[in-house]
């Protein structure tokens, strides 16, 4: 932690004051981050639902509120259509851990696709990306508005625009 925050005084990103350590040039840092930034490793599968648009969301919900889900939340631009809508995507963008794709697949009768697949999920080497989940809609947990940005910045043209509309609405610093 010592070492993370003199590299971080040390880039003029932060400072130590009487109440600790503060970032005082965020949004520095995140430029920084993002341009270095790199997809949490783990299997990315590439799946396909003949469910769409409402019909797809509420198969979601409905394994989100099962039992026994596993860990499952919105990333890119799924996420950031709950946070700040932008971009229109039809594709579903998860992180799940192994139980929740399992759940998913049997309520959803999914199909591994290689080209066309309509949910894309990541299962994480790391369970990170689930720790600041929020939710932004009761109900559907989320990837914290900063991984939101990070993921769609890394997603294309469109998703780096979503990016900096996502920047702009919901990234606000004090």
């Amino acid at each position: 932690v010592s070492t993370i925050g003199n590299e971080l005084k040390d880039r003029g990103w932060a400072e130590q004051t009487d109440d600790g350590l503060v970032v005082s040039d965020p949004n520095a840092l995140l430029d920084a981050w993002a341009g270095d930034y790199e997809l949490p490793a783990g299997r990315e599968q590439s799946l396909y639902t003949h469910l769409h648009g409402s019909a797809l969301d509420n198969a979601l919900l409905s394994v989100l509120n099962g039992p026994s889900p596993g860990r499952l939340i919105l990333r890119s631009y799924s996420a950031a259509d709950r946070i700040a809508p932008f971009a229109r995507n039809a594709n579903r963008y998860l992180y799940a851990d192994q139980e929740a794709v399992d759940q998913l697949s049997t309520h959803m009768r999914l199909s591994a696709a290689d080209k066309g697949g309509n949910l894309l999920v990541i299962v994480p080497d790391e369970d990170g990306v689930f720790d600041d989940a929020i939710e932004p809609m009761s109900g559907i947990p989320c990837t914290s508005p900063v991984q939101t940005y990070l993921d769609l910045q890394h997603s294309g043209e469109r998703g780096r625009e979503a990016a900096d509309h996502l920047r702009q609405e919901a990234l606000k610093w004090r």
